[in-house]
């Protein structure tokens, strides 16, 4: 097989035939990446955005690579090429809303708004409008928080919070389960030279779910409860109990779901105002016509009235409010000073007609107790479902004769009816999906395939999944914002919004457990009490002190010179010695 590879401009660089070493591996939510092998009788060096085009894909080099010189007229090339699914982890995620390139951000939408976004972000860096929003599953809006975030990654935290996944077809961004296709039949001596059986170690096995509702929107002393119930009040449920007894805890996939009502902005109005320190503000207000209740005799003692926008230029942002029953009007809390001096709402970022809402912090009449718990029950019944799926990895070499005499087109999420009776005896067969392949370049039907119903983020993707998690859980915690940490060796001035190092702290401060010394002047206005041995090694003197027959204070000190001890004060009472 002949493959060119060509620099950024599109210009041939050269013509290589690779060995039968060259692999292309590629699988759900993972990389995508083209290896080759070959020698060739020139040398040239290949460039970050090279590119080769297989199969229909296209691979891009991301970093330099050199080849080795074996002979006087030979080179050995030993090149990665990697596709979109690779590429797209050096495209951040910004805010493009009236091109303000922002990288830390939130968005409160549905999945396919995120989606759009993050083609959008995709046609940016690659200066075209060819990349497209594909499948997306429906989902209700869901709130991710962009800081620094690549592409990859917020592909990864939409998919797990829609629970699904991510894939890419050409130039099209899909967000759906990856399957298509009628079903290929294959298994041993059908198409594959043998079958294995592995097991997902990171996708959960249980039969027992103890799912956790939202205490959102939730007043203990009205619902009974300080959590959303099942509708029927069950505390788990269950399935495939022939398994046993295996419990499993659930939060996070249904922390969203609470009595709530989408509201709609109706009427905007706003009123300029001075504060207490002399700075003028504007404070915006809205209507609502829709809100059939009054808010105020909703509400739970100890939280305040809050909203967070679901659309518009507050699209995620959470806001204090106040109901003024007579004006029937929500008055917004103000933010001030939110940024350079700039109050929110302000400027562009302020509420207009058709902007959705969410009101939460308040009881809500007894209605919208039952759609949630209806709500709550319908996401516990899906993830049910989901997780009855097998967790197990089917791993088998293709016969490439085989597959080539039927003219088998094996894809990422192609159906598959893998037939075994050793494996499923009851059917003697299993519907599934390709969800990774690793095949030669020189023979695409040679390769090794993996069949599962889940797919396998993999231990360090799911060791990063985790760190993202609390390194969001510890920004939302600090108002979005990690504090600077001031070093041991830097100068930076400690204020309000920094903090030091656990060595830097070690030196600021006395230790109350180890031997400790202070360079500077301590003072002690309370006074000291010193239980065991008190040292001073030159003096211990009154604050004031004057020496001579008419000065005042006192002094005890030891003379240089003449090593003497010394002791000036006005009065000394011996009372023994």
């Amino acid at each position: 097989m002949e493959l060119k590879i060509y620099n950024q401009e599109d210009v041939l660089k050269a013509s290589v035939s690779p060995d039968d070493n060259s692999t292309n591996s590629k699988g759900i939510m993972d990389d995508n990446v083209l290896v080759l092998s070959f020698k060739h009788f020139d040398c040239f060096h290949i460039d970050v955005n090279d590119y080769v085009d297989f199969m229909g894909e296209r691979f891009w080099a991301l970093e330099q690579q050199t080849p080795n010189q074996i002979s006087t007229v030979e080179w050995e090339y030993n090149l990665k090429l990697y596709g979109i699914e690779s590429l797209i982890k050096r495209i951040l995620v910004l805010k493009l809303v009236d091109n303000e390139l922002l990288p830390q951000f939130s968005l409160t939408a549905e999945a396919i708004d995120h989606v759009r976004l993050f083609v959008d972000n995709i046609n940016r860096v690659m200066n075209t409008t060819n990349w497209k929003v594909g499948e997306v599953v429906g989902s209700a809006n869901m709130t991710v928080d962009y800081s620094g975030t690549y592409i990859n990654k917020g592909l990864d935290q939409v998919a797990e919070l829609a629970n699904t996944e991510w894939w890419i077809e050409g130039t099209t961004v899909n967000l759906t389960r990856c399957e298509h296709s009628a079903p290929i039949t294959l298994g041993y001596r059908d198409g594959l030279l043998s079958i294995s059986r592995d097991t997902n170690e990171n996708a959960p096995f249980f039969t027992r779910l103890f799912p956790l509702g939202s205490n959102r929107n939730i007043d203990r002393s009205v619902y009974g409860y300080n959590r959303l119930q099942l509708p029927t009040g069950a505390k788990y449920v269950e399935q495939n109990l022939q398994y046993g007894i295996i419990e499993h805890f659930e939060e996070t996939a249904f922390q969203n779901i609470y009595p709530r009502r989408i509201g709609t902005v109706e009427t905007v109005r706003s009123e300029a105002v001075t504060g207490d320190d002399g700075n003028p503000f504007t404070i915006y207000y809205f209507t609502d016509t829709g809100l059939n209740f009054n808010p105020n005799d909703y509400e739970i003692a100890g939280l305040v009235k809050n909203i967070v926008f679901q659309s518009g230029e507050l699209n995620g942002r959470d806001f204090e409010v106040n109901w003024n029953n007579d004006t029937h009007e929500f008055e917004i809390i103000t933010q001030w000073p939110y940024s350079d001096g700039e109050q929110l709402p302000g400027g562009v970022l302020i509420p207009k007609t058709g902007d959705k809402y969410i009101l939460y912090n308040l009881t809500m009449p007894t209605e919208y107790y039952a759609l949630a718990e209806q709500e709550f029950a319908e996401a516990v019944q899906a993830y049910l479902d989901n997780n009855k799926l097998d967790k197990a990895i089917y791993k088998a070499p293709t016969d490439y004769i085989e597959l080539s005499k039927r003219n088998v087109d094996i894809t990422i999420g192609q159906t598959i009816r893998l037939e075994s009776a050793a494996y499923f005896p009851q059917t003697g067969y299993r519907l599934s999906r390709i969800t990774r392949i690793t095949r030669k370049v020189n023979n695409p039907y040679q390769a090794d395939i993996e069949i599962a119903d889940t797919t396998d983020r993999g231990k360090m993707a799911e060791i990063d999944g985790r760190i993202e998690e609390t390194n969001r859980y510890v920004q939302s915690a600090l108002a979005g914002r990690l504090l600077d940490v001031i070093k041991s060796w830097e100068t930076t001035l400690p204020t309000d919004t920094n903090i030091f190092s656990a060595r830097r702290t070690m030196q600021e401060f006395l230790s109350k457990k180890n031997d400790d010394t202070a360079a500077g002047f301590i003072r002690f206005l309370q006074g000291i009490s010193v239980q065991e041995l008190a040292i001073f090694k030159t003096a211990l003197s009154s604050e004031v002190f004057v020496d001579g027959m008419f000065g005042e204070g006192f002094k005890m000190w030891k003379d240089v010179e003449s090593g003497l001890s010394n002791l000036t004060l006005d009065r000394l009472t011996v009372r023994q010695t």
